[in-house]
């Protein structure tokens, strides 16, 4: 099934920041270029950002030296709260982001000084999601039929929180008329131990490694996918992940359930988080205000490094999620529907957070 995105297809390119037209090269000979993780060394940000940056070195004119600077500290909040005090606007530094860059400023942390959406992005590397469900506590891999297990059942859920990496997908399972009992504080590996000692029923992650840890399971009759986030391509189309093609995404199964698509602020509150958790899972930025040839020297730059034949390499590719990634336009369009969101739509977030989940901002 095709659904096109409600909040970003009907806005003009012209509100996105893309140049308007071609500019010249900025030569970075004899430049000294700094990377700002905001994220501890070892975590999926830094090993994103060291596959990135010696590739980015070679296709930047000049070939500058690329320096990777973890700071770490509440949650990405400290390191880009200094990226964007300290950062000129001149292409000398750079910044990565993570989900929980976009979650903090969307839910109003008051610890959160950078401007999100005025950060101008050069690549966004798309991460699938998998819900899946126990074939002992009844599911059997028919969308509907689990859908109407989970509503009638109260199923365990073990994960992190409903404010951070888990926010999509409960947000999924309350749009589907469906409530779990949730047992929070628990990294993702630590959730999926849990799962597979069947402490919990109900469970979710990233599907990057689908082959390695999930397949397993499925073909050891454990557990069957209930919903993918989906998958979206280059025209904007909502489409089911490539990786699960007989799973629906999240919003064909509430058309399958509800029968009508979904509409209005939640709609847009669905985007924004398929947007944060999936399109611009890992993004790379420019700092606001950067001009429009230092912008368009990266941009160019940066799909180079893409057509690259490294990129093909498996491991590399799993690194990067295994999905094409958004450079140009695309990456543009993928931030600006994660980072912007309407007053309406805010609060009914906000609203649901704390009617559900008891967790006020």
């Amino acid at each position: 099934m095709k659904l096109k995105f409600a909040s970003v297809t009907a806005i003009g390119l012209a509100m996105f920041g893309v140049p308007a037209v071609a500019q010249e090269d900025v030569d970075f000979t004899g430049q000294t270029i700094q990377f700002i993780v905001p994220y501890g060394p070892g975590g999926g940000s830094s090993t994103h950002a060291f596959a990135i940056a010696p590739l980015l070195a070679l296709e930047l004119p000049g070939n500058p030296t690329i320096i990777i600077e973890n700071v770490e500290g509440g949650g990405s909040v400290r390191g880009l709260n200094l990226f964007h005090q300290n950062a000129e606007p001149d292409g000398l530094t750079i910044a990565a982001l993570g989900t929980g860059s976009y979650f903090s400023p969307l839910l109003g942390a008051a610890t959160v000084e950078y401007p999100l959406h005025e950060f101008r992005p050069i690549l966004a590397s798309p991460y699938g999601l998998v819900a899946y469900g126990r074939t002992d506590a009844g599911f059997t891999g028919d969308p509907e039929a689990d859908v109407q297990l989970l509503r009638d059942n109260t199923f365990v859920h073990i994960g992190d929180g409903p404010a951070s990496a888990d926010m999509p997908v409960m947000y999924c399972y309350d749009l589907l008329d469906v409530r779990v009992n949730a047992v929070w504080g628990t990294s993702r590996g630590e959730s999926r131990q849990a799962f597979e000692r069947g402490e919990s029923q109900v469970n979710y992650d990233n599907l990057a490694g689908w082959n390695e840890t999930l397949q397993p399971m499925m073909d050891a009759g454990v557990m069957v996918p209930i919903f993918s986030m989906g998958y979206q391509n280059a025209e904007g189309e909502l489409l089911r992940d490539p990786t699960l093609p007989d799973t629906p995404h999240c919003m064909e199964l509430y058309e399958m359930t509800h029968g009508s698509e979904l509409t209005g602020p939640r709609r847009e509150v669905w985007d924004a988080l398929f947007a944060i958790r999936m399109t611009t899972a890992k993004t790379i930025v420019l700092p606001a205000g950067t001009p429009d040839d230092v912008f368009g020297t990266y941009q160019r730059a940066m799909e180079r490094v893409v057509a690259r034949p490294e990129m093909d390499d498996p491991v590399l590719q799993l690194e990067l999620g295994g999905y094409p990634q958004a450079v140009g336009e695309a990456a543009v369009l993928g931030h600006r529907q994660a980072s912007v969101m309407s007053d309406e739509a805010r609060a009914e977030l906000l609203t649901w957070l704390d009617e559900v989940w008891d967790v006020r901002f």
